[in-house]
C-alpha cells in the first residue's frame, strides 16, 4: 500500500508481533513516510507503507441493531 491517509483499515502483509490484533487504523504518517498504525490491542506501531495492505470491509450483517 503505497499511501494510506488516517482512517482506513489496514492489516500488517506478513509475520506480525501481534497475531491475535491482525487489523488496526492509520493515525497519522511520518515526515519519513512511516506509516503509524493503531491496533486495539497492539497499540500504536510504525509500519513502512509497502508492510501494510486494505483490512476486509466490515461484515455489518450480523452487527447488532
Amino acid at each position: 500500500m503505497k499511501q494510506g491517509h488516517k482512517g482506513d483499515r489496514v492489516m500488517v502483509a506478513g509475520e506480525t508481533d501481534h497475531p491475535e490484533d491482525p487489523i488496526g487504523e492509520v493515525a497519522s504518517t511520518t515526515v519519513l513516510g512511516e506509516v503509524i498504525v493503531v491496533s486495539p490491542l497492539a497499540g500504536a506501531e510504525m509500519h513502512d507503507p509497502d508492510q501494510i495492505v486494505p483490512a476486509p470491509e466490515r461484515d455489518n450483517s450480523t452487527a447488532a441493531p
